[in-house]
């Protein structure tokens, strides 16, 4: 046997429907969690969608890519094997990959989408909770204790300044013994 890696075996769209339609279901069932792939470190004339999902030791990934010279799409699902070599590094050996059509591909990618998209808004809500929950605890305070007074609400301040009227900045002030009469005399 020689040390040649040998190429791992292809699979047509007819044999990864088994396989897409697991991954969808499993999926569906939040029983597999998807990962998507940020494009911005790859080229975005060949690259164009990229999924991951962890299955223990092994690993499945879905992509769509277009020939730049032919413009032609495609869709593949490989399957690896993530090896570890020491503690904090592995190896990942691809096992098979399958092509898929179009239609399989969109399945896959809509299924995860829903799924990364539902988990961003609980991720979301959870934030916000967090971030409100003194706000409840104080509002729920006030509430529960019947015998407190009700806060006034304060009005917010607004800065004043001083205007100084530059023709009275030495002015004399007036003496009780000065009138209104005197003035008009």
């Amino acid at each position: 046997m020689s040390n040649l890696q040998i190429n791992p075996p292809i699979g047509d769209s007819k044999q990864a429907e088994k396989y897409i339609s697991q991954l969808i279901d499993l999926i569906t069932q939040d029983k597999l969690e998807i990962s998507h792939t940020d494009l911005s470190q790859y080229d975005p004339s060949s690259l164009k969608d990229h999924y991951r999902a962890d299955l223990r030791d092994y690993q499945v990934e879905i992509s769509h890519s277009k020939n730049p010279e032919t413009d032609e799409d495609s869709y593949v699902i490989l399957f690896n094997n993530l090896k570890q070599i020491k503690e904090g590094t592995s190896q990942k050996t691809i096992l098979a990959y399958m092509y898929l059509d179009q239609t399989q591909f969109e399945r896959f990618k809509n299924t995860a989408e829903s799924q990364i998209e539902k988990k961003k808004k609980a991720e979301e809500e959870k934030r916000l909770k967090e971030a409100l929950s003194p706000i409840d605890e104080v509002l729920e305070n006030l509430r529960q204790d019947k015998e407190l007074e009700l806060i006034p609400a304060e009005e917010p301040k607004e800065e004043t300044k001083e205007v100084v009227n530059p023709d009275l900045v030495n002015v004399t002030p007036l003496e009780d013994t000065q009138t209104e009469a005197h003035w008009n005399t």
